[in-house]
This record gives structure tokens, sequence and C-alpha cells, in this order.
């Protein structure tokens, strides 16, 4: 029913918004705007479990931003956005891709996107304040984890609604700003499918549900935006739901249902900004309950900081709490605290330089897989 009316008011909402601007004679050409950015990472890490692993490491990324757009003469802009990746180099196998492909309309209905890109709270959802060293919380640490990256709970890497980080292909609409808040909304029938690919399985592997693989996913929610008393306020409040797949396993195992919801705030006066947020995803992806399993850690995050710019220069310090069971289909526990602080200082507009100092612990029923260790990252930064 749920996906039924999605559809349907997807499909009701673009024929909507092209029939409410009326005639929409566009102009003669598309302006085609470049932009983009570019980082280049130093690391040297210290952890408990490093077998085989060096402690120093170089690693960079480049994103091209291509938006051709048109205005038609009643006032309603159209087009596209594409972002380009150069990012995967494991052996040397050097791949471009793209993580935003979509068509836009945007008047005074709103604004709605078809296609390929992140989730309403992944793109909007406030967390802990981040602007310096690699992101703070929300920074470079989970690809600097070696041994421990595939143990670590999947929530450090969903700090908001669960899987809404996932570029996959989906509709987004988005209301106009009134009075500081701002709703939005999104569907996608498959959440690992993307760009020409058509995916109408219920089936995946067993294993799918902890890297994103669901189908019929919302996301609703809204952002609050204002100045009180000469405070900056930013909320944010989002939930996304969905089906689970069933496993292509013999016999097929069954899993529970997406369900999560995020919560962010911060407040900012004369340079100084704190906050933080909260997201809960419970049981989401997780196997059934059986008689094999007895207890597992529930899925939430929590992060919290502060941050103080000054001139050219932004200091902070943040705190991310995750956890979930470690496996989605054993009883378990897995627990993983990030200490994080940093700066970041501007020596031109659109370059930048930024330190940043990780200490991690991670903590796990399965003794082997505990690991505790500090991350130390300097980076470059480059907008255009």
């Amino acid at each position: 029913m749920v996906r039924s009316a999605l559809l349907l008011g997807a499909a009701t909402l673009s024929l909507a918004c092209v029939m409410a601007t009326g005639s929409a004679s566009a102009q003669s050409k598309f302006d085609i705007m470049l932009g983009g950015d570019a980082y280049f990472e130093g690391g040297y890490v210290n952890q408990d479990r490093d077998s085989g692993q060096r402690n120093t490491e170089f690693r960079n990324r480049l994103r091209l931003l291509v938006t051709p757009k048109a205005k038609a003469d009643n006032g309603l802009e159209y087009g596209a956005r594409v972002r380009l990746l150069a990012e995967n180099g494991t052996s040397n196998a050097r791949t471009v891709t793209n993580d935003r492909a979509f068509i836009f309309v945007n008047g005074g209905f709103g604004v709605l996107h078809l296609g390929v890109e992140n989730g309403p709270s992944d793109d909007s959802g406030i967390i802990a304040p981040s602007d310096w060293g690699t992101g703070g919380v929300d920074g470079s640490f989970p690809s600097w984890l070696g041994n421990s990256a595939a143990n670590a709970p999947v929530t450090i890497g969903n700090i908001r609604a669960l899987i809404s980080g996932n570029s996959a292909t989906r509709a987004t609409y988005w209301t106009p700003e009134i009075a500081g808040f701002k709703l939005g909304a999104s569907y996608q029938p498959a959440s690992d499918s993307s760009n020409t690919d058509v995916n109408r399985s219920k089936l995946a592997l067993a294993s799918a549900n902890r890297t994103g693989a669901y189908r019929d996913v919302y996301e609703v929610g809204g952002t609050y935006t204002n100045t009180l008393g000469g405070v900056a306020v930013n909320g944010s409040l989002f939930y996304l739901g969905g089906e689970a797949k069933n496993s292509t396993t013999t016999p097929a195992q069954q899993f529970d249902k997406l369900s999560s919801t995020h919560a962010g705030l911060t407040l900012a006066y004369a340079g100084f900004k704190i906050g933080g947020s909260y997201a809960w995803s419970g049981d989401s992806g997780y196997a059934k309950s059986s008689a094999a399993i007895v207890s597992r850690e529930k899925q939430d995050v929590w992060t919290a900081g502060a941050q103080y710019t000054f001139g050219a220069t932004t200091l902070g310090v943040g705190y991310l709490n995750a956890k979930d069971a470690g496996d989605l289909t054993v009883r378990g526990r897995s627990k993983f605290e990030l200490i994080t602080v940093g700066a970041k200082y501007v020596v031109a507009p659109g370059f930048s330089l930024a330190p940043e100092y990780n200490h991690f612990k991670l903590s796990s029923d399965v003794a082997a897989n505990s690991d505790k260790g500090d991350i130390f990252i300097i980076r470059t930064d480059l907008a255009f």
C-alpha cells in the first residue's frame, strides 16, 4: 500500500510540477556550470590489530560536478546534474564513476529530483559540527581502520538515517522553505540499484543488508533553520523505512524491515558552534529471531562536538559512539568509540590545509575483533 501510494505520488507530483508552471518557453540554450573538489591525504596509523599493515599511506580523490540548466520565461528552472568521481585505486585499477546523476525541476512548488543521489537525511541531516579536519565524526577515519574496518559497526558510516547515504536511483521532493521549515521525501524501488540497472528482485545475498540491499525504501522528514537572539539554530528530523530483501540461500532467511530515525541539532554564536545527533535503527536488516539468536545489540549511533572559527582558522572536537550486533544472522555486540580533534586553515579561497587526530576503540564479544588505535591525518582540500 505504501509503495503504491509513493509511486502514484511521485508520478502525480512530476506531472503537477510541469502543469502548474503553465507554458514553459525555454531559453535557446542551456548554461553549463562546472565545479568540483579534490583532496590529498597523508595518514599515520598506530593500532593493536596491525598484522601485515604499514603505518603510513597516501590517498586522494577528485570530483567533477557538471550542471546543465535552463530557465523558462515563466521562471521555471530545470536541468540535470552529474558528479563524476576519480577515487577507486585498489591495485591501481583506477576507475571513474558517479554518485550523482539526476534531472531537477525547481519552481514555486519546490524542488523535484529524479535520478541517482543520496537520501534527504544524508543530504541535509544535522550532525555534530564537522567543518574541520577531514570531517570529524563524518570524516575519513573509517578508510584508515585497516584490519578492523570489516569488524566495525555499520553505523560508523551511517550516522544519519540508515542507508540514506546509498547513492541509488530515487525520486526526491523538497518543499519551499516556510518560516524556517523545509520538508523532504524520497522513494527508491531498490536501494542497491542505480543508473540504467533494472533490479526487480526481492532477493539478495544473505549478507547484503549490511551494505544496503533493501526494497521499497522511503524517507520523510525536514529541517529547521532560524536565528533566535543572535543564535543560529539548525535542526533536522527524518524517518526512513522499507522492506529487507530475503536471502538467496537455501533455506532462505528472512530479515527485519528497515526502520531508522535520525535527529540532530546545532547552535552557533559568534564563531562558536555546538551540537550533535542521534540515529536509531534497531533490528533493521537483522535475521528474524530464532532459537539460535538469544540477544543482539541494536543499531544506533550518536555524535557530539563543537568548533570555533576565528579568521581563516577553525578548531574542532567531536565524539562518536556507534553500536550494532557485528553480524546480521547471529547474536553479538560490537561497539565503536571515536574521539576526534582537528583544525582547518584557509590558505586562499578554495584552498585549505586540515590536520586531524583520531583515537578509536572497537569492542566486540568476539575477542579477536577488538581493537584500539590512533589515526593522524593531514589533508589538503581544493574546492572550485
